[in-house]
C-alpha cells in the first residue's frame, strides 16, 4: 500500500511538471493576445510623384508682409504652423512675400504644371476684387513673372481656409515669358479690403507645392440613356442591358439587304467642351458585332452649326477599323487631329450636333448590330 501511495505521488509530480513545461513552451510573447490588423492600402492614395514643396509656411525665413512675419502653431493645414496677418481697422492692404535662396527647379512646365497652397481670409465679403499672386524666377515682381488675378477667385471663396489651385496654362505672363518654371525663387500675394472701416480681417497663408495639373473633369455630351433628340436609321432604339455607362445605350442594326447606319444627337442647349483645340479630345463607345463587316469609309463629327458639314470637326472612319475589335470599343479623338470645314471647323465652347455614319462591305450579310454610348469631352 505505501509502495502505491509513492508511486501515486510521483505520477502526480511528473504530470505537474510535464504541465509546466507545456505552459511556458507555448507562452506567447504578444501578452495583448492580438496582432495589428494589416495595413489597408487600397483606400489611401499613393503620393503625387510630381509634388514640389515651395515652403511650409511653417519659419519666418525669407518671409515678408506688411509689419512682423507672425508664425501661428494652431489651425494650421499642413505642418507645425502658417504664415498669419491681419487687414486692421484703418488700412486696406496685405501682402505675403517669400524669396527663396535657392531657385526651386518645379520640372514641370507651361502646360501640365500647377502651382497650389492654401489661404486663409476671414470675412470674404470685405475683399476688394484687386489684387494678384505671383511666381518669377527673378527673385522679384513684375520680372519673368506668372501670375493669376485675385478678383476671380473671390466668388469661389469661403469664409476661413481656401484650397488655391492655379494652372500654369492659364497664368498672366510678363513680356519676358514669364516665370522660368526650373528655377523658381519669389512668391507674392497682395490683396485688398474694399475701404479701410471694416472689422479686422484675419488672412493667412500655408502650405505652397508645385504639381502636375490634374486632369480636369470630363464634360458629358450624351450618355445614351434616352432617346430624345437622337436620330438613326429607322426608330432609335434604346438597350437596357450591356451599356458602358448609366442605364442603357443607343442600339441598331444594319439588316441583311441593307449598308448604311447613322446615328445623330442634337442638342437644344449647346455644350461647352471646356477644353481647346490642343488639349480637347472627344470619346465614346461604339459596338460593333463583326467589324469584318465594315467597309473602309464614313464620318465621326461634332458640330457648332447644329447640322453637319457646317463649322464641323470630324474625323475619317477608315483609319479606326483596323484597330477595333468584335464588341465594345473605347473611341478616343483628339481635337488638334480633326478634319475642319473651311470655316474654322467647330467651336468647342459650343458644341450642339454630332453624328457618326458607316457602311458596310455589301447589302449582303449577316445582320449587324452597332451601338454607341457615353459621348463625352475629356482632356488630353
Amino acid at each position: 500500500m505505501k509502495f502505491i501511495k509513492t508511486t501515486m505521488v510521483c505520477s502526480i509530480l511528473i504530470i505537474g511538471l510535464i504541465a509546466g513545461c507545456k505552459k511556458e513552451k507555448f507562452t506567447s510573447r504578444d501578452t495583448s493576445g492580438l496582432k495589428p490588423p494589416p495595413v489597408d492600402t487600397t483606400t489611401t492614395p499613393p503620393p503625387d510623384p510630381t509634388l514640389l514643396v515651395f515652403d511650409n509656411a511653417d519659419k519666418k525665413d525669407g518671409w515678408q508682409t506688411v509689419g512682423d512675419v507672425n508664425i501661428t502653431t494652431s489651425g494650421q493645414k499642413e505642418g507645425t504652423g502658417y504664415i498669419k496677418n491681419t487687414i486692421a481697422n484703418g488700412s486696406d492692404f496685405m501682402q505675403f512675400i517669400k524669396d527663396l535662396p535657392t531657385p526651386l527647379d518645379t520640372k514641370l512646365n507651361g502646360t501640365n504644371g500647377q502651382f497650389k497652397f492654401w489661404w486663409y481670409v476671414s470675412d470674404v465679403s470685405l475683399l476688394k476684387a484687386d489684387g494678384s499672386i505671383e511666381i518669377t524666377s527673378s527673385g522679384k515682381s513684375d520680372d519673368h513673372e506668372s501670375a493669376w488675378d485675385v478678383a476671380p477667385l473671390i466668388p469661389t471663396l469661403k469664409n476661413g481656409w481656401n484650397e488655391i489651385s492655379l494652372n500654369f496654362s492659364k497664368a498672366i505672363k510678363t513680356g519676358d515669358g514669364g516665370a522660368d518654371y526650373s528655377a523658381i525663387n519669389h512668391f507674392r500675394i497682395f490683396f485688398f479690403t474694399k475701404t479701410k472701416d471694416h472689422a479686422d480681417l484675419v488672412t493667412g497663408v500655408d502650405d505652397f507645392v508645385f504639381r502636375a495639373a490634374p486632369a480636369p473633369p470630363p464634360v458629358v455630351f450624351d450618355a445614351c440613356d434616352s432617346k430624345d433628340g437622337w436620330q438613326t436609321v429607322g426608330d432609335p432604339n434604346i438597350a437596357t442591358s450591356g451599356q458602358k455607362e448609366g442605364t442603357g445605350y443607343l442600339k441598331n442594326t444594319i439588316t441583311n439587304g441593307n449598308d448604311f447606319m447613322q446615328f445623330i444627337k442634337d442638342v437644344t442647349v449647346p455644350v461647352n467642351t471646356s477644353f481647346t483645340e490642343a488639349t480637347g479630345r472627344f470619346k465614346f463607345w461604339w459596338y460593333v458585332s463583326d467589324v469584318s463587316l465594315l467597309k473602309n469609309d464614313g464620318s465621326i463629327e461634332i458640330t457648332s452649326s447644329g447640322k453637319s458639314d457646317d463649322h464641323e470637326s470630324a474625323w475619317d472612319v477608315g483609319p479606326l477599323i483596323p484597330t477595333l475589335k468584335n464588341g465594345w470599343n473605347e473611341i478616343t479623338l483628339d481635337f488638334d487631329k480633326s478634319i475642319k470645314t473651311g470655316d474654322g471647323g467647330a467651336d468647342y465652347t459650343a458644341i450642339n450636333h454630332f453624328r457618326i455614319f458607316f457602311f458596310t462591305t455589301g447589302k449582303a450579310h449577316a445582320d449587324l448590330t452597332t451601338g454607341i454610348d457615353d459621348l463625352r469631352f475629356i482632356s488630353k
